[in-house]
């Protein structure tokens, strides 16, 4: 009798111990799966590249992003974000390089910054117009809508967009549907 309860104990700490290991995280079995940190204030390129102005997102173990390259993300303005993502190669480039695609699997945390973070851009190029407006009240920077603080003139801005010459601009983070405000422009 004490042969067969050991032996039953034993298979069933084995059993345990089997199915354990077997319940690991996501993360842990599949090797194309990868946590990413994505910034909250979106770095301008300028217009030769082929991005203007983006989040960056870093990969850990993986291949570094921007935000509007992960498939699935809703990327907000002053907001940064801990991701899962997967990363997987799709087809080769043209220049033999293999183009890494990035999807979003989870929304680990999502921390806005505090009400008042300014962002700064020195020297925006005024070619293609990079400020619009979007609706009466709701302006553009490339992708970001933005407000317009009520001593701003955005309509001047909006005015010269295509102009060719450089300025500066402040945002500031003041949350709500649309999250930052052009507080100052020269």
């Amino acid at each position: 009798m004490k042969l067969i309860n050991s032996i039953n104990i034993t298979s069933v700490l084995f059993a345990t111990i089997f199915l354990a290991s077997c319940g690991g995280s996501d993360e842990e079995s599949d090797p194309n799966t990868y946590r990413a940190n994505v910034s909250s204030t979106p770095q301008y390129y300028g217009v030769d590249s082929t991005i203007h102005i983006d989040a960056f997102a870093e990969v850990q173990n993986g291949v570094d992003t921007v935000a509007s390259d992960i498939f699935n993300f809703e990327y907000e303005f002053g907001t940064s974000y801990e991701l899962r993502v997967g990363q997987f190669p799709a087809a080769p480039s043209g220049d033999g390089a293999t183009i890494i695609l990035t999807s979003l699997i989870e929304v680990v945390s999502a921390t806005p910054d505090a009400i008042g973070t300014s962002y700064r851009y020195d020297n925006v190029e005024l070619r293609g117009n990079p400020f619009t407006e979007e609706t009466t009240g709701i302006y553009g920077f490339y992708q970001y809508d933005f407000l317009c603080a009520d001593n701003v003139d955005c309509d001047a801005l909006v005015a010269i967009a295509d102009s060719g010459g450089l300025v500066s601009v402040e945002f500031e983070y003041t949350g709500g549907d649309v999250p930052i405000t052009l507080v100052w422009w020269n």
